[in-house]
């Protein structure tokens, strides 16, 4: 439920069949395509089947249960899967990661807004900041002498 108080059956209780693009509800009733929205797909049971379920309380209160299921869900599932079997990559990860992005947004974009506009503005802004990151920390790690017979 979007209440989060733990009362009724979460998703990992239905089980999701690709080959039919249909949920199962613990009951054995299925959820079919209801609409699609940006992104995602909602499944709908029938109000007949949750009017009559003896789960019903246990899975919601509304007249029939809903269930949406994103796009990339598949890919979503197993980059949870892999955190959970190796919680050191996402630490590992964080430690590369955060520090050029956290000096990208202090050093070069000042307040961290954009001073072009549009998105084809905004993402020349950052390619070239991320381009000026790359060249300072190059001549940090390597010196300027050793860059410049590089590119030269």
């Amino acid at each position: 439920n979007n209440q989060g108080d733990g009362q009724c059956f979460d998703r990992s209780a239905f089980h999701y069949d690709d080959s039919s693009d249909c949920y199962q509800c613990p009951a054995g009733k299925q959820l079919l395509l209801k609409q699609h929205n940006r992104g995602s797909r909602v499944y709908a049971a029938q109000v007949e089947d949750c009017t009559q379920c003896p789960l019903k309380a246990q899975c919601t209160r509304a007249n029939r249960r809903l269930l949406t299921h994103h796009a990339h869900e598949a890919a979503f599932e197993r980059m949870t899967r892999r955190m959970s079997e190796h919680p050191e990559m996402m630490s590992r990860r964080r430690s590369i990661v955060e520090h050029p992005f956290g000096n990208l947004k202090q050093w070069i974009m000042g307040n961290g807004r954009f001073l072009m506009r549009h998105f084809s503005g905004a993402r020349a802004e950052m390619s070239l900041a991320v381009q000026a990151y790359n060249l300072k920390r190059a001549i940090k790690v390597l010196g300027a002498q050793r860059m410049i017979e590089l590119l030269t």
